[in-house]
């Protein structure tokens, strides 16, 4: 890549940062009262809230990751297509109850829900708060070694250099406006995202001609050897439906991205900045759109480097997170410009929603499940000092320490599933769900996510796989045999939404 090349990216990623961090000190104006500081609450419409949800979701990992599995593992990883489906499920199923809690108590943070679902149980919101909290802090420090090891592969800044500009600058306009700056550059870096995404599908179509000759290419040779050393294996077995992953695995990877949606944090506080519940439907729409559009520009390119690879043009990868960088590449300078800006803005989106997510969860529900008051008027104040303390921790971990990383990244998307499904899913789905129930699934959860770092779960699917079923089993199971819990009648009307 020549120099100019390099600098016209760095121009041109600097001013998404900038205008990123001007939406999010502008959006200071709007975050008047703590309400909607740390929630966002009644104050946007579908758009912003769609874009904002899947810029949420689609972090690094979605424009990175999946690109390099598909290039690894073959058609498995596809799959993770159909999630942009579940996103409006996600909202169908849940979203009417979400913005009906809104409506009868103040609603800023997933603790206030579980307050006003079970009785103020501290257990079940430091339990929640904790897990979800550990899930967070491991996802934004993914983002931030995405993000920073991008910046210091274009400039040659050391990557704790390029995660303090890059970084520093999201925790100063998010500590600034809270969850409703946090969510109006989502919702730019999502639109980032939706262009790159755009102009990838069309590029992939111009250099392949289509999924037809990349099967024929592809499939019709066993591998290829480049004069770089590498060897890639290709062949008919990395296109079959479930590519060189055992059959239970490839379904883990559908079925895992799909149902959990339901379950995301960043789904779920969405769902109650809604400005008029009537929009979910819209919203839905904007959501499964805008994610469909991502996803197909990360499967995109993923078979447009095995064709490229396949057919000569360029050399088998050296590792295969190089996908989306090897792809964007060799259709040229436009689309490096928008890939390289909608690869760090997707690293920005993430980190910026899980930044206000872990510090409200440790500031005001984790701090109020262990009854420690902080006077209103000062929750925000201690909000912003927990963003900076968390953005500035996650910036060094994620730098400096690979294994604290891979430690947290295991509380990752399914980790968070089986600790939001028995509070938020099944509470808010199932009426006959009680405190008992919620309290023994949770637990149980939580449990088995620490236990999985030592012991080897049977059967060879994802340890999350099988802490998801147990908690749900055992959240049902222990409110079937104890006593019903009684409900408000403004209760029930949400859960019979």
């Amino acid at each position: 890549m020549s120099s100019g090349t390099v600098s016209a990216i760095v121009a041109f990623s600097a001013l998404m940062i900038v205008i990123s961090f001007s939406i999010g000190i502008w959006s200071k104006r709007k975050a008047t009262t703590a309400q909607a500081y740390f929630g966002g609450t009644g104050m946007f419409g579908p758009i912003a809230v769609g874009l904002s949800t899947m810029a949420g979701i689609a972090s690094a990992f979605a424009l990175v990751g999946v690109p390099g599995i598909i290039y690894a593992t073959g058609n498995p990883m596809t799959f993770w297509m159909l999630s942009g489906a579940a996103y409006a499920m996600s909202y169908l199923i849940l979203g009417k109850k979400v913005c009906g809690m809104a409506a009868i108590a103040p609603i800023s943070s997933l603790g206030d829900i579980c307050d006003v679902r079970f009785n103020n149980n501290r257990v079940i919101k430091g339990l929640m708060s904790i897990v979800i909290c550990l899930g967070c802090v491991g996802y934004l420090a993914a983002q931030i070694a995405a993000g920073s090891a991008l910046i210091a592969h274009l400039i040659g800044w050391p990557p704790i250099v390029a995660g303090i500009v890059v970084f520093g600058v999201l925790t100063v306009y998010t500590a600034v406006s809270g969850e409703v700056g946090g969510l109006l550059t989502q919702a730019f870096q999502g639109f980032v995202m939706v262009v790159a995404g755009v102009v990838m599908i069309v590029a992939f179509f111009r250099v392949t001609g289509g999924f037809g000759n990349v099967m024929e290419a592809v499939g019709s040779i066993p591998e290829v050897v480049g004069a770089n050393g590498v060897t890639k294996k290709l062949g008919p077995d990395l296109l079959n439906a479930w590519g060189t992953f055992p059959g239970k695995i490839s379904m883990v990877w559908m079925l895992i991205p799909i149902l959990g949606c339901l379950g995301q944090p960043q789904v779920i506080v969405r769902m109650y900045a809604m400005k008029d519940p009537r929009d979910l439907p819209k919203t839905s729409f904007v959501v499964a759109a805008t994610h469909s559009v991502v996803a197909f520009l990360a499967v995109a390119v993923a078979y447009g480097t095995l064709y490229l690879v396949a057919t000569g043009k360029i050399p088998p990868l050296q590792k295969p997170d190089e996908a989306i960088y090897a792809f964007s590449d060799y259709v040229g300078f436009e689309a490096q410009l928008l890939v390289y800006a909608a690869i760090l803005a997707a690293a920005m989106s993430s980190a910026s929603m899980f930044l206000t997510s872990s510090s409200t969860l440790l500031s005001k529900d984790l701090t109020s499940a262990l009854g420690i008051r902080i006077p209103k008027e000062k929750q925000v104040s201690v909000s912003r000092a927990f963003m900076f303390i968390l953005g500035a921790s996650s910036i060094v971990i994620s730098v400096y320490s690979t294994e604290m990383v891979a430690l947290l990244g295991t509380f990752g998307w399914g980790t968070l599933v089986s600790a939001t499904f028995p509070v938020f899913v099944i509470g808010l789905l199932w009426e006959r769900a009680n405190e008992k129930g919620v309290m023994c699934g949770i637990f149980v959860s939580f449990v088995l996510n620490i236990l999985s770092f030592t012991i080897q779960w049977p059967g060879g699917l994802p340890a999350y796989f099988n802490i998801c079923a147990i908690a749900i089993a055992v959240t049902v199971l222990v409110s079937l045999i104890t006593k019903k819990q009684e409900l408000s009648p403004a209760l029930k009307a949400v859960i019979d939404l």
